[in-house]
């Protein structure tokens, strides 16, 4: 695993980059110091690195001093060049001014030349390059350079006086955290430093205290740059002088991700690593209601490292806080649905893609949304079966209620058809039934009815009944049909299926009008198709009248059993 930057704290070490082929040890000075880079975290040299001279002897310098012993001005120092070059052997050198000098050889430098060395930061990896923050400094001048101060922006550059706690000639930023203890001034050098310096002492050695530079110019020369002594003192010296040590300075990004455990030399290393992309989108519903599920989707991360691990999604009431909600994998389907608080008055989603790495991407945020209050409305009752019904058709009462008071619609479906829709009266009873010719037209079998109750904010809720319809005889008597005179003979036609195991029953009478008609069974001649003439001759009842009475039975029939239609004359 890993952490950020900006979790070390002061006096934490951190390999970066490499000199002599070694690595090199850097120490947490300070984070998000002031007039450095936002959200920075300030590393100095652990130890003097390196001896070299500040700048070399300007042969061409009208300025006497320069010309015999360096120029003390940061911004044309040979050192501040070399240590912002990342150039091959012997290629890092450009003059910073028409009487440069290259730190070519100990004619111009006391000792240690470097003008045929690499650029400091040709031994930094490329990430280890990009990840150096352009920093702005303050540098105190020479009073010959119009004394006071100046500013200068690079990547890796000396400390100054005031920043590591001693007091120079000017003001040049404000102190170091890692300088608050004044012992942390005092450097010994490494030995590679030791090793490749052409300047021997008894004094140079590994763990022995010694002198680094500082940025500052003495103010009272054009030649003398400040540097840190020994005991920790403030101390100064020619540019030109070669056995003065390195121990600079630079800026890292706060985000940048370290590992959550130091290696055997106790220092933690860089975790280099690109974030994941921002999501591509992130979708909520347009319509919110409170105290109902809202499900959010949002599009995929890419990670150009290949380990994109999941993504942290949150979500904000009104001008409330942001409060995470899920992390889902990767792997996982990228959608979330949870219920929405009653009485919120809006919502809004972001979501994040992180990697197994600790690195996170940029939010991706929804619109926001406004969230509909409303109690959806209720039917009373319960979802339940109404049972078998043959001859009557099934009745059940229901109410509707709406806790907010609004305009409901219901509408009632049978198998799917509506067959009704109204605006009820809260809170009064409604009836729900079926015309006898409706009910007619209903088959044999299982059926369901369901009422859905609508508001205006479409809150709806939902009622669903069943009932089977069982239906075994089918039995009519038509209309009396008045007759002038006595009718003798008529034909009758009668439409249906009537499958084998069903009992058909067709009677006719000439005297329907009497109190005990004479009925005739006509069954057979009907479905033959035969004429029938009517055996009554007699009537009690001062009119004539013709009535048929029909009369189907499934009995052990399958299959469709039913009458379609009747029709027919008499005379």
């Amino acid at each position: 695993m890993s952490q950020k930057l900006s979790a070390l704290s002061v006096g934490a070490k951190i390999k970066f980059g490499k000199l002599y082929g070694h690595d090199l040890i850097w120490i947490v000075a300070d984070k998000n110091h002031t007039g450095y880079p936002s959200s920075s975290v300030t590393f100095v040299a652990a130890n003097i690195i390196k001896i070299m001279a500040a700048d070399a002897k300007e042969a061409s310098n009208s300025d006497s001093n320069r010309k015999s012993y360096g120029n003390n001005r940061w911004i044309y120092s040979n050192i501040r060049t070399w240590l912002n070059s990342a150039a091959a052997a012997g290629a890092w050198y450009t003059a910073r001014h028409s009487a440069d000098q290259s730190p070519d050889s100990t004619n111009v430098v006391t000792y240690n030349p470097y003008a045929a060395l690499a650029g400091f930061l040709n031994g930094f990896t490329a990430n280890e390059q990009a990840a150096l923050l352009s920093t702005t400094i303050t540098v105190g001048k020479a009073t010959v350079d119009g004394g006071g101060t100046e500013t200068d922006t690079c990547k890796v550059f000396n400390l100054s006086c005031t920043e590591v706690g001693l007091s120079g000639d000017a003001v040049c930023g404000s102190i170091l955290s890692l300088f608050n203890t004044a012992s942390n001034r005092i450097a010994t050098p490494t030995s590679d430093a030791v090793s490749n310096s052409t300047y021997t002492s008894s004094s140079l050695k590994v763990g022995s205290p010694w002198y680094y530079w500082l940025r500052d110019a003495l103010a009272s020369n054009s030649c003398s740059v400040r540097f840190v002594y020994t005991d920790g003192s403030l101390g100064d010296n020619s540019a030109y002088r070669g056995i003065i040590g390195l121990r600079p300075a630079f800026n890292l990004s706060s985000d940048l991700l370290i590992s959550d455990s130091t290696d055997s030399d106790g220092c933690y290393t860089i975790v280099w690593n690109t974030a994941p992309t921002a999501p591509a989108s992130i979708n909520v519903p347009t319509t919110v209601n409170g105290g109902k599920s809202l499900t959010v989707t949002w599009g995929a991360s890419t990670d150009t490292d290949g380990n994109l691990a999941g993504y942290y999604l949150e979500r904000k009431y009104g001008s409330g806080n942001w409060t995470r909600v899920a992390t889902v994998a990767a792997s996982a389907t990228r959608t979330f649905t949870e219920t929405i608080t009653f009485g919120q008055t809006s919502v809004a989603y972001r979501v994040q893609a992180y990697d197994s790495a600790g690195a996170t991407s940029a939010y991706t945020t929804s619109a926001t949304r406004t969230i509909v209050n409303n109690h959806e409305p209720t039917i009373s009752g319960s979802d339940r079966d109404l049972g078998t019904f043959s001859a009557t058709p099934p009745s059940t009462t229901y109410v509707v209620n709406d806790e907010d008071g609004n305009t409901v619609t219901v509408v009632v479906k049978l198998d799917g058809a509506q067959i009704q829709s109204f605006t009820p009266t809260l809170g009064a009873t409604n009836t729900l039934t079926f015309t006898a010719a409706d009910w007619l037209k209903i088959l044999n079998g299982s059926h369901t009815l369901v009422i859905t109750a609508t508001d205006t904010n479409n809150a709806a809720a939902t009622r669903t009944l069943t009932f089977t319809k069982s239906v075994t005889k089918v039995e009519f008597y038509t209309d009396i049909l008045e007759a002038d005179d006595m009718p003798t003979k008529a034909m009758i036609n009668v439409q249906g299926a009537f499958p084998t195991g069903s009992t058909l029953l067709i009677e006719i009478c000439n005297n329907a009008n009497d109190a005990s008609p004479a009925w005739q069974d006509v069954t057979s001649r009907v479905t033959n198709g035969q004429k029938i003439f009517f055996s009554n001759t007699t009537k009690t009842a001062t009119d004539w009248g013709v009535q048929l009475h029909v009369k189907l039975e499934r009995g052990t029939a399958t299959g469709d059993c039913y009458i379609t239609s009747i029709g027919g004359n008499f005379e």
